[in-house]
């Protein structure tokens, strides 16, 4: 296995209460969002957003967070409005990924939100190339009433991850699936074959 192939093999997401700080400098953030740029990007849109929070500025988002879900909706689950506040207080620093749609274009918006997505993981990866330690978090708390303004998105912004980036606490690594077996080998119509055999399993019709 050779060292791309390994690195790839052993990178693993930690958790925000695994992080800590330094998060990225400025310089070091520019040269993972820079990783970006390399996304398959059908049509050549690059529909890519990013939005950096430094630590500096979490404190202050969460509270306009918390203050904008509570406003606009009185039934929100108060323990679920906790947690998201709580996980992203804890991020050293995050970057908010959204695909930003050209509506006019030929390429379908399904293509362009998942070469942001594509983006993500390339930013994960480079993160992790610099030595730091990263997740991709859920966008549930963008999704919540009265908050896209106060990210400055716009309609045209789907929001596809919250990456948090920080230094592992403590390095670590994580067991690996079998790809064989999740991959199969396509034999003809309707039938196909574990991966690296012959045994021919044959689909049911739908």
């Amino acid at each position: 296995m050779n060292a791309i192939s390994q690195f790839l093999n052993e990178r693993v997401s930690y958790h925000v209460h695994e992080l800590q700080q330094p998060a990225p400098k400025p310089q070091q953030m520019t040269e993972i969002l820079q990783a970006a740029m390399s996304t398959p990007d059908h049509g050549k849109l690059k529909p890519w957003h990013f939005l950096v929070v430094n630590q500096q500025n979490i404190e202050a988002l969460i509270s306009l967070l918390q203050t904008a879900w509570q406003t606009a909706n009185a039934s929100l689950e108060p323990q679920r409005a906790k947690r998201l506040a709580s996980y992203l207080k804890q991020a050293p620093s995050i970057v908010l990924v959204s695909a930003e749609l050209a509506e006019d274009s030929h390429i379908s918006k399904q293509d362009q939100i998942f070469s942001a997505a594509a983006a993500c993981q390339m930013i994960l990866l480079s993160a992790d190339a610099l030595g730091f330690g990263s997740v991709w978090y859920s966008t549930d708390a963008v999704e919540l009433p009265n908050v896209r303004h106060l990210l400055g998105l716009q309609d045209r912004h789907h929001p596809v991850g919250f990456l948090v980036i920080g230094s592992p606490i403590t390095k670590r690594t994580k067991s690996r699936s079998n790809v064989a077996e999740l991959s199969v080998e396509w034999q003809g119509a309707a039938s196909v074959s574990p991966w690296g055999t012959n045994q021919s399993v044959k689909q049911e019709q739908q």
